[in-house]
């Protein structure tokens, strides 16, 4: 974890197996632990690994990474379980949790919490609009 928690800023961005509609049990944590605030996008981009996607922030693109933000209760006690769950904590981490700023599908610009790889993306695929939901439908996803 690079970041501390704040009780203040309970909103995570999700984008990928946590979102509405995957039957993940950690997504379904989110829902029975959270508040479904919409669609949203940041900048940066998002790359297929395999069974998840990895998304990389970078505010100076032009490309944008879809997902969507939930407000979460009792921030701390869910936050612990995801970070376990997303590996944030082990050495040599495929993800790290940090604030970035995230636009809501009304314009609004938020800080939320969002889960971004960190390591190399040279033998994944790119996903160029950015969105994992589409990339799934569309059954490009290398399973």
């Amino acid at each position: 974890m690079n970041a501390e928690s704040s009780p203040e800023n309970a909103y995570l961005f999700v984008y990928g197996t946590l979102m509405q509609g995957f039957t993940n049990p950690f997504a379904k944590k989110i829902r029975q632990n959270g508040t479904w605030l919409g669609k949203a996008s940041f900048q940066g981009f998002l790359y297929d690994l395999g069974e998840y996607p990895g998304a990389i922030y970078d505010p100076q693109s032009a490309g944008k990474v879809h997902g969507e933000v939930w407000e979460l209760r009792d921030f701390q006690k869910v936050i612990i379980t995801l970070d376990r769950y997303e590996g944030v904590t082990v050495f040599n981490p495929e993800y790290v949790r940090q604030q970035i700023s995230v636009v809501l599908e009304n314009g609004n610009i938020i800080s939320c919490w969002a889960y971004l790889f960190c390591q190399s993306v040279e033998s994944f695929t790119f996903i160029p609009h950015g969105d994992y939901r589409k990339w799934l439908s569309d059954g490009k996803q290398h399973l």
